[in-house]
C-alpha cells in the first residue's frame, strides 16, 4: 500500500520474488531499529542510522549504481536515471499488453493508477512510442482496415 502518493493512496502489485527481497529488507529494518534504540521513523527506506532515507539520497544511490554497471558515465547527467524506470516500467506493460492483443485503451486507466496518476494525461508523459510498438500498432491498423473492407 502506497499511502496519500501525488494526492491519493493505492495498493501497488508486485511479483513474488520482490515481496521476497522486501521481507527480508523489512526483517532487517527492523533489526536495525530495534539494535539502535531508536524509534520506529516513517520511512520505509532506512540509512544505516535508522533515519528515514530521503528521495535525493536514494536518487543518489541509484544513480552510483548505474555508474558502476556502466550504463551511466562518470560524470554529467547523460546515461540513465532513477526517474527512467518508470517510464520503462510503463512503456514495456504497454507493449506487453499490445503484445498480447489486449485494448490497450480499457488498460491506460490501470496503469495510470498503478502509477499514482489520477487520470491518463498525467501517464501519458510516460508513454513512449518505441518502432516495436509503432509495428504493433500499424499491423493492427492494417488488419482493421482488412476487416472493414471485407464487410458488405
Amino acid at each position: 500500500m502506497i499511502r496519500c502518493s501525488k494526492g491519493r493512496s493505492r495498493l501497488v502489485v508486485f511479483r513474488s520474488d520482490l515481496v521476497a527481497e522486501l521481507r527480508r529488507y523489512v526483517a532487517q529494518r527492523q533489526r536495525l531499529v530495534r539494535d539502535l534504540g531508536r524509534p520506529d521513523p516513517e520511512a520505509f527506506f532506512l540509512r544505516r542510522d535508522a533515519s528515514g532515507l530521503t528521495v535525493r539520497s536514494a536518487s543518489e544511490a541509484i544513480r552510483r549504481l548505474l555508474r558502476q554497471l556502466g550504463l551511466k558515465p562518470a560524470t554529467g547527467r547523460a546515461g540513465a536515471r532513477p526517474y527512467k524506470f518508470r517510464h520503462a516500467f510503463a512503456v514495456h506493460r504497454l507493449t506487453a499488453w499490445a503484445n498480447e492483443g489486449v485494448d490497450i485503451h480499457t488498460k491506460l486507466p490501470l496503469l495510470s493508477a498503478y502509477l499514482g496518476h489520477l487520470n491518463i494525461i498525467g501517464t501519458e508523459v510516460y508513454l513512449k512510442a518505441t518502432p516495436h510498438l509503432l509495428e504493433l500498432a500499424s499491423t493492427r491498423f492494417a488488419q482493421q482496415l482488412r476487416g472493414a473492407s471485407q464487410t458488405p
